[in-house]
């Protein structure tokens, strides 16, 4: 079932009992709690201070598979390793849906410009108490224009309210966006971007896609793919940028070169990331539809408790994906963890060196690289979704010396919950914060060496026969012992 806009997606939530109602909710943290509580997506209104009809829309794709498949148009009974496979065939049948251009649409209900544009008009939440203030594009796609290329590119990055007019944005180091903007800067030029701050899933997903661009392909195409439609835009006044016609919250802007403010504290999923110096965007219109809805979703870092913990499936699939295509063979399995500070990589280990390689093609894909911290490579046999298989196999077979091989100077963000002043920064590279900011990382090489006799040490288990047999004689006394 497909959807146009984010109120058909909310009626699809509501009909599938994937959607929480409730009235009254606080702007001022505790809307940021009630998500966090939440294991449904939640519909909040009437918030103290701001009209009825004026919505947060909280866990749209979190914690849930089913969610997640009705955001994309697709199903699977698929789970573990399988469901990462799943999504990574689905990834191959890709093809670009280009957006359509229309002359209006519903996000024109609304059309403020000058003194009119106030960003404060809707609940924007102070997600975290120790927040430096309240966001409002943790749940948006911010869209700008390649200069060079004119490849239109939009992700998600994080908008703090300075203003009514004016909004930090945090754009990491290496993102296409981030990228984008430096070349406008370099021209001595401001960068003109448009920012959605009601978006529906498919604009969300498409925005943390890192999708390979091929042939000038954008996000926009592969969110029209994931919908089953092109996605209506229209022609921004002021930028010339294409506006999602059908989304709830926009803005036009530009962002100048050496305009900042200090943007933060903000809660991030790798703990509080510190005020610092940012970028911030000058907003010329404002529009949406009336009784918006915005979409946003609370930040959280800490240990995950009793449990096996998830993989992130979306991610460990483009990992995988962009192994094959750098010529990795022979990969079974990927998982991905907390993020992708942990990669675990099954493959049927080959030649001498192939492990190696798969773990440093991993660590360092675009996929895999940004913020991560560690890769463990594991034979065939061991499935990356049980983390206590791959901790077995890592302690069992590795020598320390031989398996662990640290990776200095890679992609990093000023996220990383790493203290910036850490003492093993090169002398060579003096830390400007504002400038750069660079991590380590490791591979733990967790195959048995292809030169190994693999007679010694055979695993010790009963043979799958026997097993059998004994499940036959005793199956039922021994599942009701467990």
């Amino acid at each position: 079932m497909s959807y146009a806009d984010l109120r058909q997606f909310i009626e699809q939530l509501d009909k599938a009992g994937e959607l929480t109602r409730l009235d009254g909710v606080h702007w001022d943290g505790e809307a940021g709690a009630v998500c966090h509580e939440s294991s449904k997506a939640v519909l909040m209104d009437n918030f103290p201070g701001y009209p009825a009809g004026y919505r947060l829309l909280g866990n749209m794709l979190e914690k849930s598979l089913r969610r997640f498949c009705l955001a994309t148009n697709w199903s699977t009974e698929s789970r573990g390793n399988e469901l990462t496979r799943a999504w990574k065939e689905h990834l191959g049948e890709f093809k670009p849906v280009p957006p359509r251009w229309v002359d209006d649409g519903p996000i024109m209900e609304n059309v403020l410009v000058g003194e009119d544009i106030d960003v404060l008009k809707f609940p924007v939440p102070k997600w975290h108490e120790e927040d430096g203030g309240r966001y409002i594009g943790n749940v948006g796609i911010e869209i700008v224009k390649d200069p060079e290329s004119g490849r239109v590119n939009f992700g998600t990055y994080r908008m703090q309210v300075h203003d009514k007019a004016i909004l930090g944005i945090h754009m990491s180091e290496g993102k296409d966006g981030f990228i984008i903007r430096e070349k406008y800067f370099k021209q001595g030029k401001p960068c003109p971007v448009v920012a959605v701050f009601g978006i529906y899933p498919s604009l969300a997903v498409a925005g943390s896609s890192q999708i390979t661009h091929v042939g000038g392909v954008s996000e926009f195409d592969f969110a029209g793919w994931l919908k089953g439609m092109p996605e209506d835009v229209i022609r921004g006044r002021f930028t010339g940028l294409p506006v999602p016609a059908n989304a709830e919250i926009a803005i036009e802007g530009e962002i100048f070169p050496g305009d900042t403010a200090m943007e933060g504290p903000f809660g991030e999923g790798s703990g509080f990331s510190e005020p610092r110096e940012l970028p911030v965007v000058r907003v010329k219109g404002l529009y949406h539809r009336r009784d918006p809805v915005l979409t946003g979703r609370f930040n959280r870092y800490y240990p995950p408790g009793k449990g096996e913990l998830s993989s992130n499936f979306q991610k460990a699939a483009l990992i995988w994906s962009q192994m094959e295509r750098a010529g990795v063979r022979e990969i079974k399995g990927v998982a991905s963890y907390l993020d992708n500070h942990l990669t675990v990589v099954s493959i049927r280990n080959s030649f001498a060196g192939h492990s190696r390689q798969a773990g440093l093609i991993a660590s360092q894909c675009h996929a895999g690289d940004y913020d991560g911290n560690w890769v463990i490579v594991v034979d065939e046999e061991i499935d990356p979704c049980i983390l206590g298989d791959v901790l077995w196999a890592m302690m069992t077979r590795t020598d320390a010396k031989r398996a662990i091989q640290v990776l200095e100077d890679c992609w990093a963000s000023h996220k990383s919950l790493i203290d910036p002043s850490r003492p093993f920064i090169k002398a060579e590279y003096p830390l400007i914060p504002s400038k750069a900011t660079y991590r380590s990382g490791a591979v733990i090489d967790a195959c048995l060496p292809v030169e190994w006799d693999h007679r010694w040490h055979r695993q010790v288990k009963p043979s799958k026969e026997l097993r059998d047999a004994v499940l036959r004689k005793w199956g039922q006394q021994l599942r009701k012992s467990d």
